[in-house]
């Protein structure tokens, strides 16, 4: 904790960016790091299924690729590296794998992973900069959700990195706000490029509240109709009066 504090000042301990992880990804993170990391990895080798576990987003997520080291010798899985002419993976062997795999893997100390060039520190130094500036979708799709499953893994830096996520999301969530308030007769799409994925669905369920405002504003939203069973009651009164 000491350590994240001096990187990036006092304000962001703890206690501060837990409310914001929990509303990116609807879990409580009150407990120290490597607490939280290895109540996870149990609630996984329980058997307790998470919430998100069969959703789409959750699982394109987890397939952004992270370059992994074997720590074991691995028997029979040699054709996971089309490189390899073994049968086996050896010791020391590297790969890129799945953000899931590798989670998996590392937590079981199988193998040491890197982490994706996105969430580096050279990068984090750039978001801490000007965030707002950055084009995500272009760095991860899912930058939150594959960051979020990133921090799970046994690595050095993976607190800094949720500090990074906190203060990135913080930094760019007013002009996503501004933006998705003000983009009448805009082309959306090149006000929505530089989000990734659940920044635009946050930009789109603002801007279809601030639409549904307006409508309420102008009275469009509340014009009161008289049913079709009510017209037809009136229909068969007036055939039999005449």
């Amino acid at each position: 904790s000491s350590g994240i504090n001096a990187e990036y000042g006092d304000s962001y301990s703890y206690s501060t960016y837990d409310v914001i992880l929990v509303w990116l990804d609807s879990f409580i993170l009150d407990l120290p790091f490597n607490r939280m990391v290895s109540q996870s990895q149990r609630d996984l080798d329980d058997g307790i299924i998470p919430e998100d576990y069969f959703s789409i987003d959750s699982i394109l997520a987890t397939q952004h690729k992270v370059a992994c080291v074997f720590k074991k010798s691995m028997f029979g899985l040699g054709f996971l590296d089309p490189s390899n002419q073994n049968e086996h993976l050896v010791s020391g062997s590297k790969m890129e794998l799945p953000l899931w795999m590798a989670s998996f893997l590392a937590n079981k100390e199988h193998v040491s992973c890197e982490l994706p060039k996105p969430y580096q520190e050279a990068t984090r130094n750039i978001l801490l900069a000007d965030s707002a500036v950055v084009d995500l979708f272009k760095q991860v799709m899912y930058y939150y959700g594959t960051g979020l499953n990133l921090i799970r893994i046994p690595h050095p830096e993976c607190p800094h990195v949720a500090v990074s996520l906190v203060k990135t999301f913080v930094g760019r969530f007013k002009r996503i706000m501004d933006s998705s308030q003000n983009c009448r007769n805009q082309d959306l799409s090149i006000m929505m490029m530089k989000l990734e994925v659940d920044e635009r669905k946050l930009f789109e369920i603002n801007r279809l509240s601030v639409e549904s405002l307006d409508k309420w504003e102008r009275r469009e939203s509340n014009i009161i109709t008289p049913s079709n069973l009510v017209l037809h009651s009136r229909k068969r009164k007036r055939d039999n009066i005449s």
